[in-house]
């Protein structure tokens, strides 16, 4: 099963993935004034703290503020979602193996006594198989 990455991790994955960018778009965030973080935070329309706290990796934003972010880096928003965990790569869900409870839910099947009726099913299917 895919491992899940750990918010923290994902907030420090946003600060490297924010700090390269910005610097890339000319943001002198590094700069003792905080005059690049400055002009970073009225780009992308959030205060100053907020992209401390990104650039820091302390911090996990609503979605909604990503979009005028990644304007302000000129980076493509869904590469930001990417960077900030919220979207997986196709290849990585392709990868991702397919569990009997995924499957349920894919199939619209909820109520916990038709899963496990369903995994029940699965079990005996996969068994008959490996008879074969």
């Amino acid at each position: 099963m895919a491992k899940r990455q750990d918010p923290k991790a994902k907030a420090r994955a946003l600060a490297r993935y924010v700090s390269d960018n910005a610097t890339r778009a000319g943001y002198a965030i590094s700069s003792p004034s905080g005059d690049g973080k400055a002009k970073l935070a009225e780009a992308a329309d959030m205060s100053e703290a907020d992209i401390s706290k990104i650039l820091a990796g302390e911090y996990e934003l609503p979605t909604d503020l990503l979009k005028p972010l990644a304007a302000a880096l000129d980076v493509p928003h869904k590469d930001l979602l990417r960077a900030a965990g919220v979207l997986q790569d196709k290849a990585a869900q392709q990868n991702r193996p397919l569990t009997v409870q995924l499957a349920a839910q894919r199939l619209g099947i909820t109520s916990p006594k038709n899963v496990a009726a369903f995994e029940t099913l699965v079990a005996a299917l996969l068994d008959a198989e490996k008879r074969r």
